[in-house]
């Protein structure tokens, strides 16, 4: 039997944490009509190239210092969350493991249900060193309970919406460093 591929984009079966929201497709469609949807790559914003020397490319900010503003990011969000625990605090972004990612959508695992069409607001580092920071909206095409280990989870399937091509890129180049890395360590021995 011959097989088809689909996908416009390679996909790479990764884990990687993910802050994510929900809203409406009211609340985006005002969100986006307002400006006020993802602000600019930081690399853009602040003009800034953080690239990596082990590829053959001068770093411009030192990795430990991009660690240590990832780690601050994180912690920041961790006090939220424990603050309300007190208190409701609208806003807050609950905690899923992403599975896999391609430049058209990706696989996120989750501990509560979330409906087919709802929009996900998605907050995600794919590698800090080069700094992929990925600030993605998207929508919800599949939705399945799954029992992971006696614990009911579920499995959502994203498609983005518009996204812009340099994050396409930037994804895809990821999923290929990722997998020359696998590749190098299978070639190096355990």
């Amino acid at each position: 039997m011959l097989h088809i591929e689909r996908r416009s984009y390679v996909r790479g079966n990764f884990s990687f944490k993910i802050k994510f929201k929900t809203m409406t497709s009211n609340e985006y469609e005002g969100l986006v009509r307002s400006d006020e949807a993802i602000p600019p790559y930081f690399q853009k914003e602040t003009g800034i190239d953080i690239t990596d020397k082990k590829n053959g490319v001068d770093t411009a900010v030192d990795p430990s210092l991009v660690n240590y503003l990832a780690l601050i990011d994180e912690k920041l969000d961790l006090i939220l969350e424990l603050l309300a625990k007190d208190s409701k605090i609208d806003g807050l972004f609950n905690q899923g493991i992403g599975k896999n990612i391609s430049g058209s959508g990706m696989n996120i695992m989750v501990d509560r249900p979330v409906e087919s069409g709802q929009i996900i607001h998605s907050k995600f580092y794919l590698s800090k060193t080069p700094l992929v920071f990925l600030d993605i909206f998207g929508e919800v095409v599949r939705s399945t309970k799954v029992d992971e280990c006696g614990q009911t989870m579920y499995s959502l399937g994203i498609k983005f919406l518009d996204i812009s091509v340099n994050d396409q890129e930037r994804i895809i180049t990821s999923v290929f460093q990722r997998q020359r890395g696998v590749l190098r360590k299978r070639k190096n021995g355990p």
